[in-house]
């Protein structure tokens, strides 16, 4: 059992921490009004994302003013907690805030069996927000006992828009900018694009120390010891191999042979445990044929800029590849439906076939670091021009070429390609 007097210390210091957690960040998520307004229902809202995103900054700012409690399972301190004394935990948080209606759960999915004291929180009339930084573990378990009773907020790193926020630079959307703010927010681009979206990094002195740290955490915390990995070099050798490859074709068979493995089943359950935790994505192949979707290799997507710089060898070098990740994640935010597409003879692509629901209009988007080539230009456009013989359903206006600053149209096969500025994308997406 746990000792009644510690856990009250903690809890203290925790209740404490509230205004310093509020003030690090001022920030309004892109994600924080649509939270605000779910508070009102009874289903258990669930933050989930990379760690150090900003999740609990965001739970936080969404409750602020309402009477909430709040116990933070990832305090060292609280290590020893098991199920048993998860109401000796909500006994003492009472006693310290009375009459609170929220309660905000940081992490608890570190203590086993704690979908079962959410279930009996919410029975109770609490309103509940957890966070946690594995996208599996919390839907699984929530799925057993509070099937239909749960909402789900994914957040990732800041986009642009939110990295403007905290920059204090206004975004209009959908209006024209003047030559000066134009020049300011392509100014503020690149600071992003070196940076990265990670919410504590600008108040970092060494940033690299911080990104390999938070890298190693994610690893370690949030995958070996999660799952109980034994061959941990191994596990850091394929997120190795990753970091080194993202925006590139893998087969997990190409990785059992670098690593000599004895089995691909390892590659497959360590590629997933990295997803499961937002260290890398993964998007298939389009096929008419789900077998088929299955078989060919998959390009892998890292969570940020900054992290994939800092621990990739190629991350430095490769700007085109770093700006076709980072669309990537614009597209994640905005949950759509992606798929890569590749011609039969596999000589033309196009880097992402979306929708924003199943069977719904598609989207072809290519990414070009500089189209000011003529023959990088031709091939961008081909690989459009090739798709087009396959999706009869692109809606309206659904031919884009994603460039580093570059703007203008082009035509394919009768057809207007919008020739658009990564910046000017991500503000008008």
């Amino acid at each position: 059992m746990a000792d009644r007097a510690k856990i009250k210390e903690v809890l203290i210091d925790q209740l404490g921490d509230i205004p310093g957690i509020l003030d690090k960040c001022r920030v309004e998520r892109l994600v924080e009004p649509e939270l605000r307004v779910a508070l009102a229902d009874n289903l258990v809202k669930v933050i989930s994302g990379v760690r150090r995103c900003g999740k609990s900054v965001l739970a936080h700012r969404a409750l602020k003013d309402l009477p909430y409690g709040y116990v933070n399972f990832d305090d060292e301190r609280l290590a020893d907690i098991t199920t048993a004394d998860l109401n000796l935990v909500l006994e003492v948080l009472l006693e310290l805030k009375p009459g609170f209606k929220f309660i905000l759960l940081d992490e608890i999915q570190n203590i086993e069996k704690w979908e079962l004291f959410v279930t009996r929180l919410q029975r109770g009339g609490y309103k509940v927000i957890i966070t946690g930084s594995n996208a599996h573990l919390l839907s699984r378990d929530l799925s057993t006992h509070l099937t239909g009773r749960h909402k789900v907020f994914e957040i990732y790193p800041f986009s642009f828009q939110e990295y403007l926020r905290s920059r204090g630079i206004d975004s209009p959307r959908d209006k024209a900018l003047s030559t000066r703010s134009r020049a300011q927010i392509s100014a503020a681009f690149s600071d992003y694009f070196s940076a990265g979206g990670f919410p504590e990094l600008p108040g970092i002195v060494d940033k690299k120390s911080y990104l390999h740290d938070l890298y190693d955490k994610i690893l370690t915390q949030d995958i070996a010891l999660r799952h109980g990995v034994r061959h941990i070099k191994t596990l850091k050798d394929i997120a190795l191999y990753t970091a080194n490859n993202y925006a590139s074709k893998l087969s997990y068979q190409n990785i059992k042979e670098a690593y000599s493995l004895g089995s691909i089943h390892t590659v497959k359950n360590y590629l997933a445990y990295m997803q499961e935790a937002y260290l890398f994505f993964a998007v298939e192949a389009f096929s008419h044929k789900a077998r088929e979707r299955v078989r060919l290799p998959r390009k892998m997507y890292g969570i940020d800029a900054a992290l994939l710089r800092s621990i990739s060898v190629s991350g430095q070098k490769n700007e085109g590849r770093l700006l076709e990740n980072l669309v990537y994640l614009e597209l994640l935010r905005q949950k759509k439906q992606i798929l890569y597409y590749s011609d039969p003879q596999r000589k033309y692509e196009v880097d992402f076939v979306c929708r924003q629901s199943a069977g719904g209009a598609v989207e072809l988007i290519q990414v070009c670091l500089d189209t000011g080539m003529a023959e990088v230009k031709e091939r961008e456009l081909r690989g459009l021009q090739s798709a087009l013989n396959t999706f009869k359903n692109i809606s309206p206006g659904g031919l884009t070429l994603i460039t580093r600053d570059r703007g203008g149209t082009e035509r394919i096969a009768g057809r207007q390609v919008k020739c658009v500025p990564v910046w000017e994308w991500l503000l008008n997406p």
